[in-house]
């Protein structure tokens, strides 16, 4: 049985990150191939705290060095910018003890992170970072990115979900496209403008029909009451939901918007939510989202651009064919970001790792 040290964040706060390690810890502890010790690197909703952030910082160290003998691995999981301030101390702990490690990076912009460094910073993201022994990236962009830069071995390590509610989903022929007509769209994430709120907003006096638009999410930078008054009863403010609302609540709707420009953009969870709920998605030619929609399960368009926005819930909601084959496509893409399936890929590099 293989013994793996999982360092990493899980609730509270609620996201893509906390979610992706949850699900992982999960699945790998049911494994009988493992044996799973975890530590918590969540600083809870005070992570911008100084002092909690150094005590936790701490707590992470301590803990660490006290699990060293009675592990095989070592996987630390953070953002860009834990991955740059812990990760070298992590790789530098298992180089000390003889311990292999395997690093993932949440998201897609560490590449972009890497280049708008200054050259001390590089030299210690190429002699640590870089230096453990596997890499965990989530797009391909990244990969080419740093392919070169790197002595451990990158390995593409998607985005994935685990559905807390079966899928009541039935094949999709031409009698549904009798019953109903696309008009139901949703947006679920931060209400920062880099996601696109302006393009929903400005789009609202003129979507067709009777299109609506329905916001979820922590109001960062929107109030409801501004979505409210600029939404004009066609973009709504929502509220906020925990992933089993979300789970729940996508059964709901027609078709996922994400006119997204945000530079920390990898392969959005809010995309894999879609398709496992037969949702085509409307989203933008951003980075590295390309990557995993196309014109068999979405519509993409460029950044900040309403017209284009306002073109594609239009034609979803005239051509109710082409929304049906792209509910199809949708459900046919999400086979590719079962979590178990990438949960496997995780315990192959770590037991191919301890082989070699």
């Amino acid at each position: 049985m293989l013994r793996i040290l999982l360092i990493g964040p899980l609730q509270p706060p609620m996201g893509g990150d906390t979610r992706h390690f949850a699900t992982l810890t999960r699945d790998l502890t049911a494994s009988e191939r493992f044996s799973v010790s975890v530590i918590n690197t969540s600083r809870g909703r005070e992570h911008s705290r100084a002092l909690r952030n150094v005590a936790t910082a701490f707590k992470i160290l301590c803990k660490t060095v006290l699990a060293l003998r009675r592990i095989d691995i070592i996987s630390f999981h953070a953002s860009d910018r834990g991955m740059f301030l812990f990760g070298p101390l992590i790789v530098g702990l298992g180089k000390l003890a003889g311990k292999p490690t395997v690093l993932r990076i949440f998201g897609g912009s560490f590449g972009d992170f890497y280049q708008d460094r200054n050259r001390l910073a590089k030299l210690l993201i190429k002699k640590l970072i870089f230096s453990s022994n596997v890499v965990l990236l989530q797009t391909r962009r990244l990969i080419s990115q740093l392919d070169g830069l790197s002595s451990a071995r990158l390995v593409w390590f998607s985005t994935y979900i685990e559905p807390a509610t079966p899928a009541p989903f039935r094949e999709v022929d031409e009698n549904l496209a009798l019953e109903r007509s696309c008009t139901r769209f949703v947006f679920l994430g931060h209400l920062w403008r880099a996601k696109g709120l302006e393009t929903m907003l400005e789009a609202a006096p003129d979507l067709p029909g009777e299109c609506t638009i329905d916001i979820y999410g922590p109001p960062d930078e929107y109030t409801a009451e501004e979505i409210t008054q600029r939404g004009g009863g066609r973009v709504r403010y929502c509220g906020f939901l925990t992933h089993e609302e979300v789970d729940l609540k996508l059964w709901e709707y027609d078709c996922v918007v994400l006119p997204t420009y945000h530079p920390g953009e990898g392969y959005p969870g809010v995309i894999a939510e879609a398709f496992a709920h037969a949702l085509p998605v409307i989203t933008t030619r951003w980075l590295a989202i390309p990557e995993i929609v196309n014109h068999e399960c979405g519509i993409l368009i460029e950044p900040r651009d309403t017209p284009a926005f306002l073109a594609a819930v239009t034609v979803l909601y005239r051509d109710r064919m082409r929304w049906l084959t792209l509910k199809q496509g949708a459900y046919r893409r999400s086979r590719e970001f079962d979590h178990a399936l990438w949960s496997r890929r995780f315990e192959e590099a770590c037991e191919e790792l301890v082989e070699r």
